[in-house]
């Protein structure tokens, strides 16, 4: 049995919950395959499998979220996903966001910049300030440079598969297991961090793991930049 405390006890209910809600509404509700103009085409579980992707995916983060820093730890504030900065001492959700919203304005350079975000005054910032470090340069969420030279190509022709460098949203949601927001991560990780190398490099994408590669694998090819 795992050792889960409370926080992480809550997460997992809220994430059975959503999975049998989501199991029982495809048993009575789901249309047959054809019924409706648009759906004929859908493989009947992937909405399934992209659930069960973010579930963990949540579970992931949100058990990030309660680990506590070790002693001497610091974060990256100009950095840090908000599942990092959830880990500061006496930041939230909430907070952790507001954070980030306003690093993307301008980074923060000292201590004395986390009062431009509401809710922190000098008090908080005094407080969260040892275990804080300001890295310069941009934020995780910004974008990152393109690299120096385009991987080499390894798409067959004729667009027999579907190049996970060049794909529109439409053609990535065509492939079995992903849906509108995985097909919107692949097009931004694509954007963020380069070209995925090969096929399987797919899988850095949050929510994507070796499971749902395997069920779209045959179908894909990455293709240079």
């Amino acid at each position: 049995m795992w050792d889960l405390n409370r926080a992480e006890r809550k997460a997992l209910g809220a994430a059975l919950v959503l999975v049998g809600v989501s199991l029982i509404s495809r048993t009575l509700l789901a249309p047959e395959p054809g019924r409706v103009h648009g759906l004929e085409t859908i493989d009947p579980a992937t909405d399934l499998d992209g659930i069960e992707s973010e579930v963990v995916a949540a579970l992931t983060r949100e058990q990030r979220a309660q680990t506590p820093l070790a002693d001497g730890e610091q974060i990256d504030v100009n950095r840090a996903p908000a599942d990092e900065l959830r880990r500061l001492p006496g930041v939230g959700p909430s907070l952790a966001e507001a954070l980030i919203e306003e690093r993307e304005r301008a980074p923060f350079s000292g201590t004395a910049d986390l009062e431009r975000v509401p809710g922190v005054g000098e008090v908080t910032a005094r407080r969260l300030a040892p275990h804080l470090r300001f890295e310069r340069g941009a934020p995780r969420s910004a974008p990152a440079p393109a690299p120096a030279a385009p991987v080499s190509t390894g798409c067959p022709p004729g667009g027999a598969r579907i190049d996970l460098n060049r794909a529109t949203p439409a053609q990535l949601e065509s492939l079995s297991g992903i849906g509108p927001a995985l097909a919107a991560r692949i097009i931004e990780d694509r954007s963020e961090n380069g070209a995925f190398e090969t096929p399987e490099a797919v899988t850095r994408v949050r929510g994507i793991g070796a499971r749902t590669l395997a069920r779209f694998r045959e179908r894909v090819c990455t293709g240079a930049r």
